[in-house]
């Protein structure tokens, strides 16, 4: 709402106020019998009826400003709440994924250390080839194709199947 629009609450109690003080006048200006008892009661029917249509228009006012107020601020929470869920969410979410990069990044670190430290111990065990290092599973490899190649062959002769 605009301070400089005039709502039609505000209208209407303006116009009520003006009416209740009216009729308050004339009331009280028919039952005087002099000037100062005119003045007099010309004032306390203003008096009176002021108080009882600003109540009124307190009350009416009053409901339609929480009304408006509470409104005004539950879309408030929503956009503000919304926008720091977003940033406080993504936060996290970037903290997660740091943290799983770098979990994945030390065991990659430790698995090829491990496999260094291996291939290592195994440096120059094949004669042929001293610059090679294998790992444990490839010289088993290794050898167990070179024991394949170095094994008598016995050929198969007829007759002697299963003996």
């Amino acid at each position: 709402m605009s301070g400089n629009k005039a709502t039609p609450w505000v209208i209407g109690g303006v116009v009520s106020v003006l009416l209740f003080a009216l009729a308050g006048y004339a009331i009280g200006s028919g039952a005087a019998m002099g000037k100062s008892d005119a003045d007099q009661a010309r004032d306390e029917g203003y008096k009176t009826t002021y108080e009882r249509t600003f109540k009124k228009v307190e009350a009416v006012s009053m409901a339609q400003g929480l009304k408006a107020g509470r409104s005004r601020g539950r879309r408030a929470g929503v956009k503000t709440g919304g926008r720091e869920g977003t940033d406080l969410g993504g936060g996290i979410a970037g903290y997660e994924d740091a943290k799983n990069e770098a979990v994945a990044a030390e065991a990659a670190t430790a698995a090829a250390q491990a496999e260094t430290a291996e291939r290592q111990a195994n440096c120059g065990s094949i004669p042929e080839a001293p610059d090679i290092c294998p790992t444990n599973s490839e010289l088993s490899a290794y050898q167990g194709a070179v024991e394949a190649l170095n094994a008598p062959v016995t050929p198969e002769v007829p007759g002697n199947v299963g003996q």
